[in-house]
């Protein structure tokens, strides 16, 4: 499926069927999404597919109980944002300065930036994470449309417990789980507003 069927033919996925997801598949899925954008390119997330029963488990006993169906998918992701959002920022200059894209200056006056960001009260750097960690999901959920692979992007459960359990950084923030799986059958597609009640040209 291309990516314009993917976003056409959109639904969330809840029922899944027992089909193991094919590792190449996975593994294309995984290359598409670390193509999405976020702010200064930082990428302050990351995935944790889970996939054994018992790290499964840790998902799906952290989720609200009307969430529990996620208990039949094939693996369950968990995006992670973290609050240290310039964790990779090394990395990522580095990278910068090898290319000849910027210089030492350019790179130092980067870090600072990156600093005052990261050093916003509480309030600014959960927004941060939220906005820096959608687009990734967003990225994920149809990179796997395209595979054949149904999702659902899931928010009810405990960030708290589920942080305890997947032991994660303090800095560290699971923001949403998508279980994902071969569709059992597709969903009744819910209706969408159309594009002349979104979208204004001024």
């Amino acid at each position: 499926m291309d990516l314009e069927d993917a976003m056409e033919n959109w639904s969330s996925v809840k029922k899944f069927t027992d089909r193991e997801i094919e590792e190449e598949k996975l593994e294309k899925i995984f290359k598409l999404t670390t193509n999405a954008p976020t702010a200064f390119n930082l990428q302050s997330y990351r995935f944790v597919v889970l996939d054994s029963e018992e790290a499964m488990d840790k998902a799906i006993s952290s989720a609200i109980p009307v969430n529990r169906w996620i208990q039949y998918a094939e693996k369950i992701v968990v995006l992670i944002g973290d609050e240290e959002i310039d964790v990779n920022a090394d990395q990522i200059l580095r990278h910068k300065l090898e290319e000849g894209k910027i210089d030492d200056e350019k790179a130092e006056n980067l870090r600072e930036m990156y600093e005052r960001y990261k050093n916003r009260d509480s309030e600014f750097v959960t927004g941060w994470l939220t906005r820096n960690t959608m687009i990734p999901a967003t990225f994920f959920m149809l990179a796997c449309r395209t595979q054949g692979i149904g999702s659902c992007p899931v928010r009810g459960f405990s960030q708290g417990k589920l942080s305890e359990k997947l032991d994660l950084k303090d800095s560290e923030r699971p923001i949403l789980l998508i279980p994902i799986g071969y569709p059992k059958e597709e969903e009744d597609r819910e209706w969408r507003r159309p594009g002349k009640d979104i979208f204004e040209v001024r």
